[in-house]
């Protein structure tokens, strides 16, 4: 028994060595972006290289802001992925629920083909979406950066997965207690749908804040632009502002974190819990 225990204990104090070595090399380059971010760029490749935080962020920042506006690509990217991640849920909730709960012609032919468009490449797409929103005058518009990805497929696909776990028995109960259909969503579903709604928001959120293509083409005034954007300006043909960028995506990099620490709780129980039939 003494010998079981003792291999329980070395296969578990490896398995803790291991994560904290993984955790050692994702934090390294974290690390390394801050220490970038402050100091000035003729030290970038110094050797050996420099693993103390400088001061010169403050001027690097103010570099930064004068070259492309950073302040307000920031706030470009928070308004369009905050509105479309808010859009996003509202919109594949709806739809997921309606797949899940209801029977309607053509119901799992429509469903499939939904699915089917996750394969179309967006280089495939940016031609028409650039024409149609040159036609209703939406160019150079956080409405043409939000409304044609507002249907999400994956997302309609997550919540239809979840919304299946819903006992029917339950609707039914609430329909003959007067509830509209409009409720049941409202009232019963969606409160039962957080940890996975939390988990969406996460995935919808970062692929909107880290979308560079399709923003690249629609949004053609600077003032528009998007953190991915401003970084592309950095990058010239015969200089890398490598100090800014630094400062730009360690300033980048921060709402995320926020998103993903205020809803990590929910993050692993939503991506799981539809794959669980019950």
């Amino acid at each position: 028994m003494r010998s079981e225990e003792r291999k329980e204990a070395l296969w578990k104090f490896g398995g803790y060595i291991f994560l904290l070595t993984i955790t050692v090399l994702v934090m390294i380059p974290l690390y390394w972006m801050i220490v970038a971010a402050t100091i000035p760029q003729s030290e970038f490749f110094s050797w050996p290289p420099r693993l103390i935080p400088g001061t010169q962020w403050f001027q690097n920042f103010k570099a930064l802001q004068e070259s492309v506006n950073f302040v307000r690509s920031m706030r470009n990217s928070i308004i369009i992925s905050v509105s479309y991640t808010i859009l996003s849920l509202i919109l594949c909730s709806m739809a997921g629920f309606a797949f899940a709960k209801y029977e309607f012609k053509f119901k799992e032919p429509l469903f499939y083909f939904i699915l089917a468009t996750l394969v179309l490449p967006i280089q495939l797409l940016i031609i028409p979406l650039f024409l149609l929103m040159v036609q209703i005058g939406w160019t150079n518009s956080y409405l043409a950066v939000i409304l044609p990805w507002a249907a999400n497929p994956l997302g309609i696909f997550l919540m239809r997965q979840n919304m299946k776990a819903i006992p029917n028995s339950l609707l039914e109960s609430a329909r003959m207690d007067g509830a509209t259909e409009f409720q049941l969503y409202y009232k019963i579903a969606l409160p039962t749908m957080l940890p996975s709604l939390a988990a969406l928001s996460i995935i919808l959120f970062l692929n909107q804040w880290q979308a560079f293509l399709y923003p690249l083409v629609i949004l053609q005034d600077p003032q528009m632009y998007t953190i991915p954007l401003a970084l592309a300006k950095l990058v010239g043909q015969q200089r890398v502002y490598f100090d800014q960028i630094m400062v730009a995506t360690s300033l980048a990099v921060t709402p995320i974190f926020v998103v993903f620490l205020t809803m990590q709780q929910y993050f692993i129980k939503g991506i799981l819990s539809g794959s669980v039939k019950q």
